[in-house]
């Protein structure tokens, strides 16, 4: 283990020797704004709102935030409203009103490693909250259990490459590892085998769901940034 911390130390050590020369990019005191997503994405997609600050040319900080909400009137198929007047004449259904709000909020640090003329290669370590909010919905069906109230926590170790077009405008993609720690307050839908051998789905357990570069594509959760 001590060998492998060594290593990983000395990879960074040796990558920032290339880091910074008369003609990279510099950041310092650069605020950007664009849009962004966590490695991390076992319960959600992480996208959001990107607000990044660069506290010096080799630290920035970068929050990322989204939301959504869905509000609607919905009307219930197993409780219809039925015509008394006319024997099993359904007329209308009952209906209620939901809202279903997804939230994620994270916090990463930038650091870059290797910096040139046009792309900038920079580490990532970032910790994420997240939730959804369905009025208190709670179901015991594994088709359903995605969206009863929940929150979850993560965690994103990573390197993004990006490309600078001009001094005002970059994309980037990123790719790494992403930590969701699983908790009983979480929507996330685990599934398992019982002491006598039969499936079943839960949302109340407790461990981590960790991804190795899973999320390596063609755009590898690419996103985009306009500097002020």
């Amino acid at each position: 283990m001590k060998k492998l911390l060594l290593s990983i130390v000395m990879f960074f050590v040796v990558l920032t020797g290339f880091a910074a020369n008369a003609s990279a990019v510099d950041l310092t005191r650069r605020l950007g704004v664009g849009v962004d997503s966590t490695i991390a994405n076992y319960l959600d997609d992480g996208r959001g709102v990107s607000v990044v600050f660069y506290i010096n040319k080799f630290f920035g900080l970068q929050v990322i935030f989204g939301l959504s909400t869905l509000t609607a009137t919905i009307k219930d198929p197993n409780q219809p409203k039925m015509d008394n007047g006319i024997k099993g004449t359904v007329v209308d259904y009952y209906s209620f009103d939901t809202t279903i709000t997804d939230w994620t909020v994270s916090l990463r640090g930038l650091i870059p490693i290797v910096l040139t003329k046009d792309v900038n290669l920079t580490g990532v370590v970032g910790f994420t909250a997240s939730g959804r909010d369905s009025d208190g919905f709670a179901s015991t069906d594994p088709k359903y259990m995605q969206f009863n109230d929940g929150y979850q926590f993560s965690i994103d170790l990573g390197v993004r490459p990006e490309y600078f077009f001009n001094d005002r405008f970059s994309i980037h993609t990123q790719v790494g590892i992403g930590i969701s720690i699983l908790t009983e307050n979480d929507s996330a839908v685990v599934y398992g085998l019982s002491s006598s051998n039969e499936a079943f789905a839960s949302t109340k357990a407790s461990g981590a769901h960790m991804s190795f570069f899973k999320n390596v594509d063609l755009l590898g959760e690419a996103g985009f940034t306009f500097w002020f």
